[in-house]
């Protein structure tokens, strides 16, 4: 075992005598490092009182997307509608002076949030439910993100200093357990563990609680393990690489970093500036979805983990849940997923073998059935494919004397674990049991036809065969087995590999090509259904709220789509600033979503030119921010264009940057998926000089778009094309547009 004592090695400077070998140059060079290095401690100030709380930092307008909503509602919601309309504005426009006054309002507000929670689960209010979840979802993330904000201002610089330090000194004692048992293992550990404070980091860990007194006693283990990582010496730094030493030096650094930041004074003018630009930031990015509002919320985000002294925690767990979340989720049950990848194959052969002493020859019928089980997992997919078959052969038996003819029913089951964890799939050796039956039927000698001695030759050759039963039956299992298991370990093997190569080629690079790959991905699964959640989002861009799950029979797939997602690959698209012809702008959605599907999308214009095409504007000369936007809520899908038209000079010249609004609203007719187009609406991105003109372009625009964008019918039929059998064909039979989310149930 090697030996590496700091107290008896050299100076890195002496290089001779190699045969001590790293223990020499590690405790050199560690032993020059402690010379030099020693505690640190950084003085604590006190945060000014904050009891304004959220006055000053909201916008000084009520929601205006809540309280259009509220509108939409029924005569017999009124009066709630009118109360919480004014809760309301009173809240935004009239924030009271102290914290316990905005708390109050907030808890008034958690009461009529209850009554949305009850309406929700009554069946009478079915025919309003989507705006009762739009209402609910939209007043309960900002109760909940104005809570966040209060907790993390409310105490200064002590806000969540108690639930952050305990978390972190709680991974630093199992760190030192780790970084203790390797150096138990190494000769001269013990040496090591003093030279590096373990004893003393986990005695100050375990009983200081005061976080300015235990932050100066883990500095110096800090300074130490520091400089030897960034050593001039490889191999000091190749030993402090090792996993175990790399774990406790993440988790001292995480604890110095928490303790310097519960220690440290906090200014909370710059933090309540951050919370100011983050709450308009949040508004801004509900009512319109641009980036300028998404960058806004990021930079705050960012400037008040540093300022925070819990590292923005407590904001972080809201702002995870609603604004950094998934922003595509797809739920698939086990009965859908068989529906369209389990088969079943009939394969019929011949028999030639040879079975305890006789020639066998026949024929068989194999027929199988594949089937798909979902097994709990919350580290990635995880199900067992499972095969289940029977072998039924005829056979004849030739010996000297008789030939035995036998009926075989040999049913087997076989199944081979398959786990998916979001980049590939990966599989487990198949087990597999096979259930042999094999029955003697009739036997024949060469004595048939002979009155009695013809019976008696029969009958011993059939007892013999029944007395060999269960050795041909267990002789039939093997082969069964031999045959059928290595056949389905293989093709199973070989057809995820082709899939895990396929998802490279087809999913994978195309995504990544395009910047499209997610840069979040979770997969589980629990025993009767699968869950995938991905998220779109650059570090200037949001990401989803959390998914409107909802209960999955056992023959449906969802598809839900956060209009983040949408916004976020329409940013891709990369038209900002450009010029471009209504062809131009189908053709490269069309290579987009042709090359990322792997299968040509036609978006083909159905509608026949008009009179008016001639006086229409030519092209989009699109803005430089946000060209192209959806917002999904109440039911619609609402395409946003900023961009300005291409006009001829004969016929008014271009037109300047406008705000075109199409609610588009997706439902099932019949057999039909059917998308109409509400009424267009236009306005000037900046206030016109004359109102009268700014009409005339509107109604230009208006119709253009109307001609350009017409109602459209499909089929809800879709056709799944399958590899190794017939097409599936499965029925859209839902569609919801609700709070951002856009989700399609598939039967």
């Amino acid at each position: 075992m090697m030996r590496l004592s700091p107290e008896a090695v050299p100076t890195p400077s002496v290089t001779k005598r190699r045969s001590r070998g790293l223990a020499v140059r590690l405790g050199g060079a560690l032993a020059c490092a402690a010379l030099v290095t020693g505690a640190w401690a950084q003085d604590a100030q006190s945060a000014p009182a904050n009891s304004a709380g959220l006055k000053g930092l909201l916008p000084a307008e009520a929601p205006e997307g809540l309280l259009n909503t509220i509108a939409t509602l029924p005569e017999s919601w009124t009066p709630w509608g009118e109360s919480v309309t004014a809760e309301l504005t009173k809240f935004y426009g009239e924030t009271a002076a102290d914290v316990a006054g905005q708390r109050a309002s907030i808890e008034r507000l958690k009461v009529k949030l209850g009554t949305l929670e009850k309406a929700l689960n009554d069946p009478q209010y079915a025919s309003i439910r989507s705006q009762l979840l739009s209402l609910r979802n939209g007043l309960g993330r900002r109760i909940d993100v104005m809570e966040a904000v209060l907790d993390t201002l409310a105490g200064g610089p002590g806000a969540g200093k108690a639930s952050t330090v305990d978390i972190v000194k709680e991974n630093l004692l199992t760190a030192l357990d780790v970084v203790d048992s390797y150096l138990g293992g190494v000769m001269g550990g013990d040496s090591w563990k003093t030279y590096l404070h373990t004893g003393d980091v986990r005695v100050a860990t375990t009983t200081e609680a005061d976080p300015a007194k235990l932050l100066e006693k883990l500095n110096p283990a800090l300074t130490r393990i520091r400089t030897a990582a960034k050593s001039e010496d490889a191999a000091v730094r190749d030993f402090v690489a090792n996993p175990a030493l790399k774990t406790y030096q993440r988790d001292l650094d995480r604890t110095v970093t928490v303790l310097t930041r519960a220690t440290a004074g906090v200014n909370m003018d710059d933090v309540r500036t951050q919370m100011k630009a983050l709450l308009e930031g949040l508004e801004s990015y509900e009512a319109n979805g641009t980036s300028a509002a998404a960058a806004q919320v990021r930079a705050a985000y960012d400037a008040l983990r540093d300022q925070t002294s819990d590292g923005g925690d407590r904001l972080s767990a809201v702002l995870r849940q609603y604004y950094f979340n998934s922003n595509l989720n797809l739920e698939i049950s086990e009965g859908f997923l068989n529906r369209v990848l389990a088969k079943t194959h009939i394969e019929e052969g011949g028999v030639r073998d040879f079975i305890l002493g006789a020639d066998v020859y026949g024929c068989q019928i194999t027929a199988t059935e594949t089937k798909f089980d979902l097994l709990p997992s919350t580290t990635g997919a995880f199900f067992r494919i499972h095969l289940t078959g029977t072998v039924t052969t005829d056979t004849e038996g030739h010996k000297s004397n008789a030939i035995i003819y036998s009926h075989g029913n040999h049913q087997f089951v076989a199944n081979k674990g398959v786990t998916f964890d979001g980049d590939k799939f990966s599989t487990y050796p198949a087990n597999m049991h096979v259930f042999a039956s094999n029955e003697p039927v009739d036997a024949s000698t060469k004595f048939d036809g002979f009155p009695i001695l013809g019976g008696v030759a029969k009958s011993i050759a059939m007892n013999a065969a029944i007395k060999k039963r269960p050795e041909a039956e267990a002789i039939a299992a093997q082969r069964v087995s031999s045959r059928v298991g290595p056949e389905f370990d293989n093709e199973v093997d070989s057809k995820f590999t082709e899939l895990n190569q396929k998802l490279d080629d087809k999913v994978v690079g195309p995504l990544e090509s395009e910047n499209l790959y997610p840069d979040y991905k979770s997969y589980r699964s629990t025993d009767t259904q699968m869950d995938l959640n991905s998220r779109l989002m650059a570090q200037d861009e949001l990401g989803g709220s959390a998914a409107p799950v909802e209960a999955l029979t056992d023959s449906e797939m969802v598809i839900r789509l956060h209009e983040s997602l949408i916004n976020n690959f329409f940013d891709r698209l990369d038209v900002g600033g450009k010029t471009m012809t209504e062809d131009q702008l189908r053709k490269l959605l069309e290579d987009k979503l042709s090359k990322l599907m792997n299968k040509s999308v036609s978006l083909k214009k159905e509608n026949k030119a008009t009179d008016d095409d001639a006086k229409a504007p030519k092209a989009f000369i699109f803005t430089e921010k946000d060209p192209l936007r959806v917002k999904i809520a109440d039911g619609h899908l609402n395409l946003i264009i900023r961009a300005g038209f291409q006009r001829d000079e004969d016929k008014g010249g271009n037109i300047p940057p406008q705000i075109v609004t199409v609610p588009l609203t997706i439902s099932i007719q019949g057999e039909e998926v059917v998308v109409s187009r509400g009424e267009v609406s236009v306005d000037a991105v900046e206030p016109p000089d004359n109102v009268a003109e700014q009409l005339a372009r509107a109604g230009v625009i208006k119709k253009k778009i109307e001609s350009t964008i017409q109602d459209r019918h499909e089929t809800r039929t879709l056709k799944i094309e399958r590899d190794d059998g017939d097409p599936v064909n499965v029925n859209v039979t839902d569609i919801q547009a609700i709070d951002g989310w856009l989700s399609i149930r598939l039967q």
